[in-house]
């Protein structure tokens, strides 16, 4: 089997347990949708090598000169079929509400 990044994670999540028996295909996933699941601790103390480099994001970004914006990181409940029927256009990656 092969996989893209994000359908890998997905891929993972899944065989980890954390979707417990939704039905889930990993391969429907995109990046933004792996990382707006809400499985991330929002409250996550950072270890200080994270917070020198970026002190305003709620996640770790070591590397890079330009800064990862991951909007609505962490906020978004699993449910069956999950990104099965939305659509991803570029360039804003739009999705109406319930995707």
């Amino acid at each position: 089997v092969s996989y893209v990044c994000s359908a890998y994670v997905a891929a993972m999540y899944k065989v980890a347990g954390l979707f417990d028996d939704m039905e889930i295909n990993a391969t429907e996933f995109a990046p933004k949708d792996v990382y707006t699941l809400n499985f991330f601790d929002l409250d996550f103390e950072r270890p200080q090598a994270c917070v020198d480099a970026d002190p305003d994001i709620p996640y770790c970004q070591l590397l890079g000169n330009y800064r990862m914006i991951l909007d609505a990181y962490s906020t978004v409940e699993p449910y069956e079929h999950m990104a099965e029927q939305c659509p991803t256009i570029n360039p804003d990656y739009f999705r109406p509400d319930g995707c």
